[in-house]
């Protein structure tokens, strides 16, 4: 059976602004995806898909040659990071995320031996409602219901 996750994903406000010289923020959307059981976080950050593969390392390079083929120009793609509460760090795992622009789909793919985490997911981000005064996210998708979490 597949885990129970919620992807909450934020328009990152910093997105076009510099933080080093000559360095910009490049990621459209910055995501948290959380699982039930295991109890989990992973961050995301996704960013267009040519600057998504400048980004990789050696050892993500065949995730790179899986997905070319598989994204076009209003594809957002995400590396997959496991964040620890305790120690605010945060863990390359093994993974990716892709979010069609057009449709809201989203497709996490995770193996994270560590935390027992070894599933892939496709859901539909739908928007969220604005509430003033709060950090609200931009899109919601989950496979399961929120109030019992």
């Amino acid at each position: 059976m597949q885990k129970e996750i919620a992807v909450r994903l934020y328009q990152n406000a910093k997105y076009g602004t510099t933080y080093a010289k000559g360095v910009r923020h490049q990621a459209l959307f910055n995501a948290a995806a959380d699982i039930k059981k295991p109890k989990v976080k992973y961050v995301l950050d996704f960013y267009t898909y040519a600057h998504w593969e400048f980004l990789a390392k050696e050892n993500q390079l065949d995730i790179v040659n899986q997905v070319r083929n598989e994204v076009d120009k209003d594809t957002l793609v995400s590396w997959v990071l496991r964040y620890d509460l305790a120690t605010k760090t945060k863990t390359a795992v093994y993974g990716f995320s892709t979010l069609d622009m057009k449709t809201n789909k989203l497709i996490l793919c995770i193996l994270d031996n560590d935390a027992g985490v070894e599933d892939s997911w496709q859901l539909t981000a739908k928007p969220c409602r604005a509430v003033a005064g709060k950090n609200v996210a931009e899109l919601l998708a989950t496979n399961c219901e929120l109030a019992s979490w």
